[in-house]
This record gives C-alpha cells, sequence and structure tokens, in this order.
C-alpha cells in the first residue's frame, strides 16, 4: 500500500520541472533562426509598501549554438538601496541531467568603479558557467533582490535580444491596495489579467508563450519597438525618508526640483570672478561663452553614484571647493555661475547617449540617465553639455541631440525637445591634391572639414589620445586600401557650430593601374559609399534612418597626371536623386589636370518596409558611381 502510494503521488507530480531542462522538448518552430530559447521565465514583482519590494527572476534557457553562450553568464547589479537575497544557478545537459550547480566560490562580487568614478556604492556579482563542449544545453538562474528606491518599476523584456526565442514567459505584479501601479505594453498579443489578492490589493499578470525568434533587418527601429515589452511604474513612491508622486511629468519634475532646491549657492569669490569676466559682454550668448568656458578651465567630470540613486546633486560650494563633480552637480553649479551673471538657467533631465531611443513621452517616470542645463533667451534656447570639457557652448551633439528631455521649472516643469542638427550642419568638406606618377602611384595632400556630428569622433580622438594613439586611429579610418601615412595634423576652429580640421599626406602605392600607353584612374580616393545590404526575403520593419544619415559629404579631387595623358572619353556629369538623399558628381579636364567634384546629401528619417527596396536601389547607384574611373592615353 505504502509502495502504491508512492507510485501514485510519484505519476501526480507535474513533469514541467524535467521538461523544460529538455532541448527535445522545445516546438521546432521555436529553433528556427534561435541560437537559444527562453523555455521559462518567471518575474514576481511585490510591493510591500511605498518603499519597500521584493523582485524574483527565475529563468531557465536552452542553449542551442555558440552565438548563445552569454545566455550562460549572469549579472545582478547591486547598492545600498538594492540588496541581493539569493543568487543561484544550475547547468543541465541537452537530456535535462544536471551537470554542475553554481556554488558560492562561484559566484564573484566587484565594483562598477572606473577611472572617471569617484564615488560609487554600485556593485555587481557575476557567474558564468564553463564553455560546454556540445550543444545544445539548458541554464538556469533564480535571483531575488530586496529594493528599497521605488522611483523605479521593472521594465520586462523576457524576449531582451534578436535570434532569442521564447517558450513561455510570465510577469506578475503583487500591488498592495493603498498603491497603484502604472503600465504601457508594447508589442504584447494578450493584454494583461487583473486579479484580487486576499490582502485587498491588485494581482496583474501579464504572459508570453511560443514566440519566435526574431532577427533585426537592416536599418530597423530600437529593439524596443519591435519585442514584447511592458514598462511599469508607481504613483507614490519613497526612498531615503523622500515622497513623490508619479502621474504626470509635472510631478517628476517637482520631485527633482524638491530634492534640488537650495544647492546652487556659490562663494562670494567665485561670485566675484563671474562678474568680472562677464561684464565685458553685451549679450546672453557672450555671457554665457565666458561662463561655460570658466566651467571648462575649472572643473572636471567625475560620477559620483550615491545614495538616493544619483538624483541629488551635492552642493554648488563643494563644487566651487573641489573643483569637480557629476553631471547633476556641474549642472547645477553652472546654473549657479550663470545666475551670478545675472542669467536664469533651469535643468533638463535626459535619456542620453548615441544609440538610445528616445523616451516615451505618453508615459510619465524615470527615464532619465543624464542632465543638461537649458538657457533660455527669449526665442533663443542653448543647451549645455556641463561634462564636456572641450565641446562649444550650445552644442550637444547626438550625445542628447534630437531627443525630448524635461526641463525642470519651479512651478509646471514640462518635456522640451533638444537641437536637431541638419545636414547642413554636419559637413565633411574635403580637399585633395593628388600627383600621379606614370606607374599609378599617388601622393595626395587631404586638407577635410568636419562640423557638427561629423566632427564629433575626430574632436574626442583629439582630446583624449595622444599623438600616437590618433596616428594609430588614423591608420584604421582612412578608407584606402594600400597607403602610407607620412604626416598629419588636427585643429579646430572656431565658428557657430564645433569645426574640427584635419590634414595628412599621404602616398598611395598603385592608386592607377598602367597598362601598355593606357593609365586606368579610380576618381573617387577616400570617401566612396558601399551599396545597401539586399534582403533575401520580405522587409517587415520600417527603415530608420538616424543621425548618422543627417550629414552632407563634398569632395574636390584634383589629380595631376603624368605628361603626355589625355583622356580616351569623357564622363558626363551624374545626379542620383532619391527621398533618401541626393548625389552628384562630374569631372573636368584642363590639360594634364583632372578635377572631380562629388557631393552627397542625406537625410534622416522614417520610411515604410516597402521603401527599403529604394534604399538598396539608391546606395546600389551611389555605390556604383563612386566606383567610376576614367581611362588616360599617352601620346606618342
Amino acid at each position: 500500500m505504502k509502495k502504491l502510494l508512492t507510485i501514485s503521488l510519484f505519476l501526480c507530480q507535474p513533469v514541467w520541472a524535467q521538461v523544460e531542462y529538455q532541448a527535445a522538448a522545445i516546438p521546432a518552430a521555436l529553433k528556427e533562426n534561435a541560437h537559444g530559447v527562453v523555455r521559462r521565465h518567471e518575474t514576481t514583482f511585490t510591493v510591500k509598501s511605498a518603499g519597500e519590494a521584493t523582485q524574483r527572476i527565475r529563468s531557465v534557457v536552452t542553449v542551442l549554438d555558440k552565438q548563445g553562450d552569454d545566455q550562460a553568464t549572469k549579472v545582478v547589479y547591486y547598492n545600498k538601496l538594492s540588496k541581493i537575497i539569493d543568487f543561484e544557478g544550475a547547468l543541465y545537459d541537452a537530456d535535462g541531467k544536471l551537470i554542475k550547480k553554481l556554488k558560492k566560490a562561484d559566484i564573484d562580487d566587484y565594483s562598477t568603479y572606473t577611472d572617471y568614478n569617484l564615488f560609487d556604492d554600485q556593485r555587481f556579482k557575476s557567474a558564468k558557467f564553463p564553455k560546454q563542449p556540445t550543444y545544445p544545453y539548458t541554464v538556469e538562474f533564480v535571483v531575488e533582490t530586496a529594493e528599497r528606491n521605488l522611483m523605479f518599476y521593472p521594465t520586462w523584456m523576457p524576449q531582451d535580444e534578436q535570434h532569442l526565442a521564447v517558450e513561455q514567459a510570465t510577469f506578475v505584479a503583487n500591488i498592495p491596495s493603498e498603491l497603484a501601479i502604472r503600465y504601457k505594453e508594447m508589442n504584447i498579443q494578450t493584454p494583461v489579467a487583473v486579479t484580487s489578492l486576499s490582502n485587498g490589493g491588485k494581482k496583474y499578470t501579464w504572459t508570453l508563450a511560443n514566440c519566435p525568434a526574431v532577427e533585426f533587418e537592416p536599418l530597423s527601429p530600437p529593439a524596443q519597438e519591435q519585442l514584447p515589452i511592458v514598462y511599469t511604474a508607481p504613483t507614490d513612491f519613497e526612498v531615503q525618508e523622500y515622497t513623490g508622486k508619479i502621474n504626470t511629468w509635472s510631478d517628476i519634475g517637482r520631485f527633482y526640483h524638491m530634492l534640488n532646491e537650495g544647492r546652487d549657492q556659490i562663494p562670494d569669490h567665485v561670485r566675484q570672478q563671474v562678474i568680472n569676466l562677464t561684464k565685458g559682454e553685451t549679450t546672453t550668448a557672450g555671457k554665457i561663452r565666458k561662463v561655460y568656458q570658466y566651467l571648462q578651465n575649472e572643473t572636471r567630470y567625475v560620477s559620483i553614484q550615491l545614495g538616493i540613486g544619483g538624483w541629488q546633486t551635492i552642493e554648488a560650494e563643494k563644487v566651487a571647493l573641489n573643483k569637480y563633480g557629476d553631471c547633476k552637480a556641474l549642472t547645477n553649479y553652472t546654473k549657479a555661475l550663470l545666475k551670478a551673471a545675472g542669467i536664469t538657467a533651469y535643468p533638463a533631465l535626459v535619456r542620453a547617449g548615441n544609440d538610445q531611443p528616445d523616451i516615451l513621452t505618453d508615459f510619465p517616470c524615470f527615464q532619465f540617465n543624464h542632465v543638461i542645463l537649458c538657457v533660455p533667451d527669449g526665442r533663443d534656447t542653448t543647451y549645455l553639455e556641463c561634462t564636456s570639457g572641450h565641446d562649444l557652448a550650445g552644442y550637444v551633439g547626438d550625445f542628447t541631440g534630437n531627443r525630448h528631455a524635461l526641463l525642470i521649472m519651479p512651478n509646471g516643469s514640462r518635456l522640451v525637445k533638444t537641437p536637431a542638427y541638419r545636414p547642413i550642419d554636419n559637413l565633411q568638406q574635403r580637399r585633395i591634391t593628388v600627383k600621379l606618377t606614370d606607374q599609378g602611384d599617388a601622393t595626395a595632400d587631404v586638407l577635410t572639414r568636419y562640423t557638427g556630428l561629423q566632427q564629433d569622433d575626430h574632436a574626442n580622438v583629439f582630446h583624449r589620445l595622444n599623438q600616437d594613439d590618433q596616428r594609430s586611429w588614423l591608420l584604421k579610418h582612412i578608407r584606402i586600401p594600400t597607403f602610407e601615412l607620412n604626416t598629419f595634423t588636427f585643429s579646430e576652429e572656431a565658428g557657430q557650430l564645433p569645426t574640427f580640421v584635419e590634414t595628412l599626406k599621404i602616398d598611395v602605392r598603385r592608386w592607377a593601374t598602367a597598362s601598355g600607353t593606357r593609365l586606368f584612374l579610380p576618381l573617387n580616393l577616400m570617401s566612396a559609399l558601399s551599396p545597401a545590404t539586399p534582403l533575401s526575403q520580405p522587409r517587415r520593419a520600417a527603415v530608420e534612418l538616424n543621425a548618422n544619415y543627417d550629414f552632407e559629404d563634398s569632395d574636390t579631387i584634383t589629380y595631376q597626371l603624368p605628361k603626355g595623358y589625355a583622356p580616351e572619353y569623357e564622363l558626363t556629369p551624374l545626379t542620383v536623386e532619391s527621398k533618401f538623399g541626393r548625389y552628384t558628381a562630374q569631372v573636368t579636364v584642363e590639360g594634364e589636370r583632372v578635377t572631380y567634384i562629388r557631393r552627397v546629401t542625406m537625410h534622416r528619417g522614417r520610411f515604410p518596409a516597402s521603401a527599403y527596396s529604394d534604399w538598396v536601389d539608391f546606395r546600389k547607384k551611389v555605390a556604383k558611381a563612386d566606383r567610376a574611373q576614367m581611362v588616360f592615353v599617352k601620346s606618342n
């Protein structure tokens, strides 16, 4: 009887725990185009009060090939407001047999300290299973944390990268009766299920099932727009004895203003320095430039991540004394300096990053990671990146440009749009003089002037690298097959936009090809564009041309031919028009001097998926034009 009962109980146990570790149980459709399959992803977020919550995440992923090996690593961040309660892991073979369980000795603990982090209480624990000799295999991680910073609720994204399928995932948020949760669903097929808890609160449940792997197409929108995701946020929160509400953007601005109010006082001697520095300036713009230069000369940027999540600045007096600060502190300090010059300025919270998408403007919550300074002046507004030691006053680049920021004002904070830079702002103007030999060897003197977004990389190289490293950088970025870099110089020019000038002296072996009495000369020396990647199947996603495609390039190349050569035929001027941009090229020959003039203008924008074939056609025509060459014949 005892044996029968044991067998009966065993048979009644769910086979779930076994199946989820067996690779053979994965549906074939989920393996297609996948490097890994999320078998189970279970997130439970339990809010206990406005200032305390726990989160438990259990993930089981089957790794199908070596491109999926990153799933065998787990990194968990924590600080004084987030404590790791549990960190477990296990490794299984293809049949679901346990190979290894994580031990404490397998989990490393690190600080996030870097050379620009002066103070940082952020740390992380990391565990990685050893590389497996055979595929597939399965990894399981369980992480539980206690949270005491409820300014932020979780963002749920179990399918967080391409080539990753999801068999089943759930997200449960348990909210007490006295609190509420706000949420935004994107690409979620099944809407949230809301049920009541025994304590009077509410349980919110989201589920995903059988989501095939996605491959991001070239120039497609951000992952957040293509993959299932749920954003959540509180309405009431508490952190380190500070309380706040979030229903509108104005609520967030009010909380940030309250945290930092009264911290913009500077010492009298600094105030007097500012007054003396700006007294000769008659315009607001002139005063801003002087104050910004003072900031850059007198302070340096460090990262300070302590306490209330890095949202409260250190006092301006301390910045004046110590000569350093993080983005909040330097912005607040600059605000105080401008105030001494009689200029009112306001902080602006922004999500910064060259590859970061804009915030969700219809979902007020703490989506920001940076702060800049906004200086209104009638119809003109100047934005200052206060962490930069070399940027031009008013220039924010692609790091914080062309996106929404939250302007923090004492009353009525609101979203504003940071500057966007047009093609005419982002120039690459190149003039090259080339002397050719009978063998086709070339000596080239190159002068290139970059403005706006096109000068960003060069300016960073100039300010951050020594001369040897600058040379190494150039050798990697000059797009000529075989060349020797003899000399180079970098310099900056003053102007409305940051401008960078690069001069090069280059030797190029066999740039032209000599064959009998003919010389075959490729015309575009350094700026040829490649064709776009054609698609082998119908396009799904929209075509997204970001700020990298807002530019205008012009090249004027003068070739000095060897004596006695004349063109075998002439090239007619070429124009390629498209909704994506415009391309022109023409050649003139005067005796033994050949002048090639090329110009391409591109526009950022979002286009329907059907436009991708037009994009491929446009780039194909441009690439063909950039490969153009002329044939010259030597007279007897």
